[in-house]
């Protein structure tokens, strides 16, 4: 028994001596040795068996409790999807998919992937995968089939909207990119706009590949969007404001214990930089590196802030990989915006949920006139946790209604319906007229009533009051599936951001920004 607990109770160990501070004192070890004897008694006499796994994760997470949020402990599991997730790739196909269902259905083949080579197309259903069938398959199960080694082989069997037989593929797996820009266009003749989801290892080349590409487009103006953007590196968020500012300026600095944890990060030396007008869009959900750049464009009257209260994640974290794949990552300093405010909210006395709960409270997003900073130019900036926006507008909410077609999947299985019966037919029409489709293509009212009828034989009874109130969204959300069939990821975010109100609402504050943009002109 004694050895099933042994390499356990070491990461235990490594982890402990990691949040104390790599010291191996007296005390340290006498408590590990505490530890251990406790562990290895409840495994030889507790009452029932005991899952000596689960107890080691469980006395991690004792360890970490009393420290931060942030402070975490990452399984071998998990540990290996985070990474693919800010490495920026994995490795497989190349689909975004949904379960259906029971049906795994394509969403769209991710461009320049082996599956878009092969030739799968949005709402192509996978019925086998190496032969066998997929029918009531979990996400888990897709990812263990679809994913392998690049150079491997996996064939599988499709059913096709339109088609009577089934088709066969073998499909080679490669590098799969996972991209953080999720969208990139023009709003109108002058302002580009810009979503980011993360900001991975590939971040920063994604920002400046869709900067190009739209000033190729006549670009004067720009709207970057970090609604929702969890943050990730860093280095790719100084990297990001280095685009937009001249050289020699603070954009954060760090402030920690441990050798290298106390750092300015300052802009580059450059001829020349991105001067156009900005406004950046943030949420309760822009945390950590998003709000490193829109604290710092703030602070340097670089850009005007629009949107919600930021969510306040204003700790570094270091990131210890361990033995057995699982990593620590543990909090090694508190970061601050040029003018000083530190955006870490205040954590103490609260638990984790309460904590996460506290950034969705309506009262989160008043200023704190306690905390007054001044940015470059002497105009007033506020503490006490997140980027408190230049001008607030609020998230426009769904209906319960609504809300309930989503989370029910009635809305996918609606839209799957719809794109089976006319899918085709449109690509046909539209394909080459992507532009004609975003401003003119209409989803017909008429389907509302279908939508609603589907959703009460589902058993989600109809709201006549929110069916009216939410009724734009529901055919916008509709049309913008439609254009994820015909084209991809990037089209399908232009038609549901085109009819975003806060994206519109944000459109009024650029004279405003535009003074921000002369003045840096002049110096």
């Amino acid at each position: 028994m004694k050895k099933k607990i042994i390499l356990p109770v070491l990461l235990v160990l490594v982890i402990i001596v990691a949040v104390t501070g790599f010291t191996s004192t007296g005390d340290v070890y006498k408590n590990l040795v505490k530890l251990k004897t406790i562990m290895d008694l409840v495994e030889q006499t507790y009452v029932e068996e005991v899952n000596g796994d689960k107890m080691v994760d469980d006395a991690i997470a004792g360890a970490l409790k009393g420290l931060d949020p942030h402070t975490v402990y990452i399984p071998p599991k998990e540990m290996k999807t985070v990474k693919e997730e800010f490495q920026g790739n994995f490795e497989g196909i190349g689909i975004s998919f949904e379960i259906v269902d029971g049906n795994l259905t394509v969403v769209t083949p991710i461009p320049g992937t082996p599956s878009e080579k092969a030739g799968l197309l949005a709402g192509d259903r996978i019925v086998r995968i190496d032969g066998d069938l997929t029918k009531g398959i979990t996400n888990d199960g897709v990812f263990s089939k679809l994913r392998g080694p690049k150079g491997s082989k996996v064939h599988i069997t499709i059913e096709r909207p339109g088609v009577s037989e089934q088709l066969e593929f073998d499909i080679i797996r490669d590098k799969i990119p996972l991209y953080s820009v999720d969208a990139k266009f023009m709003l109108d003749d002058k302002t580009g706009f810009i979503h980011f989801s993360k900001f991975s290892e590939t971040t920063e080349e994604e920002i400046e590949q869709a900067l190009r590409e739209l000033e190729a487009k006549g670009m004067q103006q720009l709207i970057l969007d970090l609604r929702n953007n969890g943050g990730g590196y860093l280095e790719q968020a100084q990297m990001i404001v280095d685009k937009f500012i001249p050289g020699g300026k603070k954009i954060v600095y760090t402030k920690g214990r441990i050798p290298n944890s106390t750092k300015d990060y300052v802009s580059s030396s450059k001829s020349d930089y991105r001067k156009m007008p900005m406004i950046i869009l943030i949420n309760r959900g822009s945390a950590s590196a998003s709000e490193i750049v829109s604290g710092a464009l703030q602070d340097l009257d670089r850009a005007l802030i629009v949107g919600e209260r930021s969510f306040g994640k204003g700790l570094v974290q270091s990131q210890y990989e361990l033995g057995d794949g699982s990593a620590l990552r543990v909090t090694t300093a508190r970061y601050y915006t040029p003018s000083g405010r530190l955006i870490q909210r205040p954590y103490d006395g609260k638990s984790i949920d309460d904590y996460y709960e506290e950034a969705h409270e309506v009262e989160s997003v008043k200023s704190d006139s306690s905390h007054v900073y001044f940015t470059e130019m002497g105009r007033k900036v506020f503490g006490g946790g997140g980027i408190v926006p230049d001008f607030h507008v609020d998230y426009d909410t769904n209906s319960v209604y609504y809300v309930k077609l989503w989370s029910k999947n009635i809305m996918r299985e609606f839209v799957n319906q719809y794109l089976e019966k006319n899918g085709v037919r449109l690509r046909d029409i539209y394909k080459s007229k992507q532009n004609d489709f975003i401003r003119n293509f209409n989803v017909p009212e008429n389907e509302i009533a279908n939508l609603a009828a589907y959703g009460a034989s589902k058993g989600v009874p109809v709201d006549e009051k929110a069916l009216q109130l939410d009724k734009q969204d529901m055919l916008n959300a509709v049309k913008a599936e439609v254009a994820r069939y015909i084209w991809g990821n990037y089209e399908a975010a232009q038609v549901r951001l085109m009819s975003d109100k806060i994206v519109k609402e944000s459109m009024k504050f650029f004279p405003e920004a535009r003074k921000f943009s002369e003045n840096k002109k002049k110096k």
